[in-house]
């Protein structure tokens, strides 16, 4: 069964951010436990650590703190940061259901 493709350029953007999001999961879990297959246990520790890091980053943009692009996670958060910041244009535009 496929998924109806998104109505909307919000519902666009809150697919890309999830799919960024499972990429820094997949990008901890690669750093974490090299190629190993992990647990349901691991599993949600790593999405955790995802939401702390994603909310940290998010944070440090906010107070203008300098972001190194150093890695690839780095990288992934940055993007993922980006696609956040043009949902909440929207949402603050008061016209999601037009985007």
């Amino acid at each position: 069964m496929s998924v109806p493709p998104p109505k909307t350029r919000l519902e666009q953007l809150r697919l890309e951010r999830d799919a960024k999001f499972n990429e820094i999961v997949s990008c901890l879990s690669r750093e974490l436990y090299s190629e190993s297959p992990v647990s349901e246990e691991d599993r949600n520790s790593l999405i955790e650590e995802a939401e702390i890091l994603t909310d940290n980053w998010a944070a440090a943009e906010n107070n203008h703190r300098p972001l190194d692009l150093s890695t690839a996670l780095q990288t992934l958060l940055s993007e993922h940061q980006e696609i956040c910041k043009q949902i909440i244009e929207i949402l603050d535009s008061g016209r999601s259901d037009e985007y």
